[in-house]
C-alpha cells in the first residue's frame, strides 16, 4: 500500500470523528466541555483539510542526498529573510533541509499552529510529526541549512 492509499484510508476515519463530535455537541450542556469538543472539532476539520491537500499533491519521496547537495546553502540569518512577507517566499528548515511552504495549505499566511516561516523547525517537527515523515515528501526542497 502506498502513501496516497494510506491518506485516503484516513479520510473516512476523520469524517467519522467529525460526525461524532458534531452529534456530541447537541447533547452537551456544560459550557467548558462544549468548548473542548468545539476545539477538537476544529482540529479534526483542519486535519481533514490537510489530508485532502495531500491527496491532491504527488506524494514524492524525500530528495536523494545527491540532489540536496546541488541545492544552495542557507545560513540561519539568510533563512530568516524567507518569512512569506514583503513578497518573499516562505521557507522552513527541517533536519538540515530547507523547504518551500509558500503555497502549502497548512502554512497559510506563512504560519502553522503558531510557528512562523524563516526558521529551523526541526525540534518542533520532531515533537509533533515524528511518525509522519511523509509530510516532508510533500514539500519542495529548495536548499540546505548551513
Amino acid at each position: 500500500m502506498n502513501e496516497r492509499d494510506l491518506v485516503r484510508r484516513q479520510i473516512p476515519i476523520v469524517l467519522g470523528e467529525i460526525q461524532f463530535l458534531t452529534r456530541m455537541l447537541y447533547s452537551l450542556a456544560d459550557h467548558p466541555v462544549k468548548s473542548l469538543v468545539l476545539q477538537e472539532l476544529w482540529n479534526q476539520t483542519s486535519f481533514l483539510q490537510f489530508l485532502l491537500s495531500l491527496v491532491d499533491q504527488q506524494l514524492a519521496a524525500p530528495p536523494a542526498p545527491a540532489a540536496l547537495a546541488a541545492l544552495p546553502t542557507f545560513t540561519r540569518d539568510e533563512l530568516a529573510a524567507f518569512t512569506g512577507r514583503n513578497g518573499n517566499p516562505a521557507y522552513v528548515a527541517v533536519g538540515g533541509t530547507v523547504y518551500d511552504v509558500t503555497d502549502n495549505a497548512a502554512w497559510s499566511a506563512a504560519t502553522h499552529f503558531g510557528l512562523t516561516a524563516g526558521r529551523d523547525l526541526t525540534p518542533e517537527f520532531a515533537s509533533c510529526h515524528a511518525a509522519q515523515q511523509y509530510i516532508l515528501g510533500t514539500l519542495r526542497p529548495v536548499g540546505r541549512l548551513a
